[in-house]
């Protein structure tokens, strides 16, 4: 990936005929797709900056109470689960992630939700828009708190993280 991630606008499942990929929109306008799942996609992006993805998604588990569809938080970007598809196979992906800081504006329609990003773009959402409004609020709620943890450096996170015992040892 040779893209920063604060460049992202949003990043979906996208189904292609060899399988399952992932479709990306940039600032710059331009769409591409990656054949990886959005699973593998996520660990790159928190790898990108040396993040352990198991310990941070336990830390932002701890501090809003979710165990499930977390956000991504990154130290210059955050990215909040949308569900956009309805899966085909039971196992298939559903929810991309689009960036908190491109949402220009959210409309409420009948049966789904749409949103409108700052470059002009519109993503169809499937869900409450409701439900999302109140994703962006912990999002931003943990963002501010990373933020803060990231300032101060790697011992403190050490100490959030509980990495103490990292290797298992008593």
């Amino acid at each position: 990936m040779n893209s920063i991630p604060k460049d992202i606008i949003y990043f979906v499942p996208h189904y292609t005929e060899n399988g399952d990929s992932v479709l990306i929109l940039f600032l710059s306008g331009e769409k591409k797709i990656v054949p990886m799942s959005i699973r593998s996609f996520s660990k790159k992006l928190y790898s990108l900056y040396a993040i352990d993805c198991q310990a941070i998604k336990k830390l932002i588990s701890q501090r809003i109470g979710q165990k499930n569809l977390l956000p991504i938080v990154l130290p210059d970007a955050t990215f909040i689960p949308v569900k956009t598809r309805k899966a085909v196979v039971k196992t298939d992906p559903i929810f991309g992630y689009v960036n908190m800081s491109q949402i220009f504006r959210i409309d409420d329609k009948d049966d789904h939700f749409e949103m409108l990003l700052r470059c002009g773009a519109v993503l169809s959402c499937l869900g409450s828009a409701k439900y999302f409004k109140k994703r962006i609020t912990l999002a931003s709620v943990i963002t501010d708190y990373l933020q803060g943890i990231w300032s101060q450096g790697a011992l403190k996170i050490k100490e959030e993280c509980e990495l103490e015992n990292v290797f298992g040892l008593e």
